[in-house]
């Protein structure tokens, strides 16, 4: 390294040399570095100073999740040693160790590196928080397995068929009482916690003639994990309604519950829901996970465009602000980004939602219970009464929590609220249908934001991708469309690799459109229009549709054809 730290951040305006000398003249490197002292006083960045020091080592950077991880290698190096150095072991290719570092890693602890592992040591800059979830991830997750006899998963399918061969399934009494075995017990605990450490969002509990299936939805798209056999099903489930106080003598209706599981002193919701197939009973659980680590509105990837008109929108004083699209779109965490951007102690922001995702500090937000009588409507109505600035509604379902919420952005309120629409021009006419009137949503209404989730190409193992790799009919409409509007747009996708989980694809990008009402668009909602025409008027006013902005994001290499097709109508 030719130039210090200080010099790289000095050479880059990212801080003024006064600064660190006044750092230095007053003592306050003794006991750490110049880099721990500038990030604990808050003096820059760290992601700001760790991306800048990547670019003049010529060392990656990214936001590691545990997918990345080859766990069979992390105890090359002690938790000890990873905890203080805020390194951790990735994977292993050949002689090469990949370690991720959330800090300048000095040249006497690589050579340490390399003589606990006999490797050569290879670093990627990650954030510390990020480092410390994944040492807490990586280390746990090898205390499991080297826990007493029967904690793995293939001993507690053994223990369990044993269970279920020495009670057999005769009788709801049978089937209660197997559910509180422990190898049961266990293996349920199992599943849950792995669908955490692998950042699911949901959990499919499929039984099927022979086995009984279990999937994750990881990244949006779902992936079988385990396949134990079907006689585990019935103890498997009537476990998790035990847990989430269901009633397990009932298997033809279907039912709604939520649980909480505490993993390492973290509560982590699950919503149930349950129903009847001719297989038997399948379940799907929604993992909430209650934390903060929600992306910011600089981070959800909205382009300059879009997101200067966001920022306009939730700067009003009044009126709504919808986010439309389907399930597992991110729109709540939109919503959260945007509440989180306005949060000040002059604004008292109250949210009813069902249920809580995320805890903000320093905002009111209430959980819809249907079992005391709590839902939208009545929630609702008692938030209005509570003096707020801004509310937030977790879903408009009904007549009823549109009507409310319209009144409460007339009277001066600023609403943020959710819609299962496919497009933000489609949001005006499902709420018409719903019964709300044309005047009303022109009076209310500021503006409209369509989503989508699309994964982002692995920059591991990224490459450019031919024309000819692309078969399907969507996909060579959308190269032709690619081809009339750009000179020769270069293509990429991921090859594959322990970095990504040979996926190719390693995390997700929102792509967006965002509709504001314009007097032609007004004109056309008094007129019930269909939402095609309210959206041809909305281009008209500047508006980029989902699909434009998923192709820039394709032409800048950050997403793939394959993605652009499944999420958006080509």
């Amino acid at each position: 390294m030719s130039l210090s730290l200080s010099e790289i951040l000095t050479s880059n305006k990212s801080i003024a040399e006064s600064e660190i000398t006044e750092l230095i003249t007053n003592n306050e490197l003794i006991e750490k570095g110049l880099y721990e002292t500038l990030i604990e006083k808050e003096k820059i960045e760290e992601q700001e100073i760790l991306l800048l020091l990547a670019q003049k080592l010529n060392i990656p950077f990214d936001i590691i999740d545990n997918n990345t991880i080859d766990l069979k290698i992390t105890q090359i190096i002690p938790e000890t040693m990873a905890r203080k150095d805020h390194i951790i072991p990735l994977f292993q290719l050949g002689e090469a160790l990949t370690i991720a570092s959330s800090n300048p890693c000095s040249t006497e602890l690589i050579e340490e590196l390399e003589f606990i592992s006999k490797c050569t040591i290879s670093i990627i800059f990650s954030p510390k928080n990020t480092i410390l979830e994944l040492i807490n991830y990586a280390y746990s997750y090898q205390d499991q397995k080297l826990e007493a006899d029967g904690s793995s998963v293939s001993n507690l399918f053994e223990m369990g068929l044993e269970l279920v061969d020495d009670k057999g399934l005769g009788g709801d009494d049978e089937t209660t009482d197997l559910a509180q075995e422990a190898p049961i017990a266990k293996l349920v605990d199992t599943i849950l916690t792995q669908s955490i450490a692998e950042k699911a969002s949901d959990i499919h509990i499929e039984p099927e003639e022979t086995i009984v299936k279990i999937r994750f939805r990881v990244d949006g798209l779902l992936k079988e994990i385990m396949a134990p056999p079907g006689k585990l099903a019935s103890p498997i489930i009537s476990r998790l309604k035990i847990l989430a106080e269901l009633d397990i003598t009932e298997t033809r209706k279907p039912q709604d519950g939520r649980l909480t599981f505490i993993l390492k002193n973290k509560e982590v919701d699950f919503r149930v829901s349950t129903v009847r197939t001719i297989s038997g009973e399948k379940m799907v659980l929604r993992i909430l996970e209650k934390s903060d680590a929600f992306v910011t509105m600089e981070k959800i990837g909205l382009n300059e465009i879009n997101f200067n008109l966001l920022q306009g929108l939730i700067q009003s004083t009044s009126g709504i602000v919808l986010v439309c699209g389907p399930t597992g779109s991110g729109k709540t965490s939109t919503l959260y980004s945007c509440l989180s951007q306005i949060n000040t102690p002059e604004k008292n922001i109250i949210t009813i939602e069902d249920p809580v995702e995320f805890n903000l500090d320093g905002i009111n937000q209430i959980p819809v219970n249907p079992k005391i009588g709590v839902d939208f409507v009545s929630g609702l109505s008692a938030v209005v009464r509570q003096d707020p600035d801004v509310i937030m509604i977790g879903e408009i379902r009904d007549i009823e929590t549109a009507g409310i919420a319209i009144q409460a952005a007339l009277t001066g309120h600023l609403v943020f609220s959710t819609l299962h629409t496919r497009s933000a021009a489609g949001s005006v006419t499902r709420l018409i249908n719903m019964g709300v009137q044309p005047f009303l949503i022109n009076s209310a209404f500021i503006g409209v934001i369509g989503q989508r989730l699309v994964r982002g190409i692995c920059p591991n193992c990224k490459k450019e991708a031919s024309y000819d790799d692309y078969e399907s009919i969507k996909e060579k409409a959308l190269i032709e469309k690619l081809k009339n509007e750009y000179d020769s747009p270069k293509l990429h996708r991921g090859a594959g690799c322990k970095y990504c989980n040979e996926s190719g694809y390693k995390g997700r990008l929102g792509i967006f459109e965002i509709l504001t009402l314009s007097e032609e668009s007004r004109e056309l909602i008094i007129q019930k229009a269909s939402s095609e025409k309210i959206r041809d008027a909305g281009r008209r006013n500047g508006m980029k549709l989902m699909l434009e902005d998923g192709i820039d994001k394709l032409i800048q290499g950050l997403t793939t054809i394959e993605e652009l097709v499944r999420v958006v109508d080509v």
